[in-house]
């Protein structure tokens, strides 16, 4: 799951004739914005490096830089880039995030936890970081921390359908399956059309299977089945 997002500023400054550095800066950095939106990472890249260059202490430059990185699953070139961003904007809270994200692709878990936990602590309300942070929870085993974030991320924005998701997979793997149905269930009802409903519905059939309720398992299996579910 690759997590996207950016800041932009505009600086404005006029000295002279001509542009300052810091004009063609900002500049080059929201033409990097721009091709970012769009999907051309490759271009965003070169902006922003185009914006470093004019101005070495351009921290948004080298977020913006290491979301392209991200997107384009380069964790350790983006890591570098939040470290530079970190120490000159020790206080921005996406380029902990954007780090932290980088982490967790790289299965380093504990560090992924430190820099989400760091973006929490400077913005607690962002669901995105509190779901993703019980990933890395949820990936440690640690499941009662994951559902405490699932649930706060959800209490934050309660209709994307993937952190109920989640949140069942937690308490189904404590053996709450009363819950990881329900979480399954609103999963479903919230994104009827998501691609991953074959999964959810069959690990809701697993849930029902356990509770000795075979009916419904069997139709969970089915409704999976005609959705393309395939054993791994």
């Amino acid at each position: 799951m690759k997590m996207k997002s950016t800041w932009i500023l505009v600086f404005l400054f006029v000295f002279g004739c001509g542009p300052s550095d810091e004009q063609k800066a900002s500049e080059a950095f929201n033409q990097g914005v721009d091709y970012f939106a769009k999907g051309e990472y490759d271009k965003a890249i070169t902006k922003s490096t185009e914006a470093i260059r004019m101005n070495p202490d351009f921290a948004d430059a080298y977020c913006l830089r290491s979301n392209a990185y991200l997107a384009k699953g380069e964790f350790d070139m983006a890591i570098a880039d939040c470290n530079e961003a970190i120490r000159l904007d020790p206080k921005e809270p996406l380029t902990y995030f954007n780090r932290g994200s980088a982490y967790i692709n790289k299965r380093d878990f504990d560090k992924a936890i430190a820099d989400y936990s760091e973006s929490i602590r400077l913005d607690p309300k962002k669901a995105v970081v509190h779901f993703s942070r019980g990933v890395a929870y949820f990936n440690k085993g640690e499941f009662d921390k994951a559902i405490a974030d699932y649930s706060e991320a959800i209490r934050l924005d309660p209709k994307i359908a993937v952190t109920h998701y989640n949140r069942g997979l937690a308490y189904f793997n404590k053996g709450e399956f009363d819950k990881a149905i329900a979480d399954y269930s609103e999963a479903i009802r919230l994104h009827p059309l998501d691609p991953h409903l074959t999964l959810i519905y069959h690990n809701r059939g697993l849930a029902f299977k356990i509770k000795g309720e075979q009916a419904k398992a069997d139709a969970d299996f089915k409704k999976a089945k005609e959705l393309g579910y395939t054993p791994d």
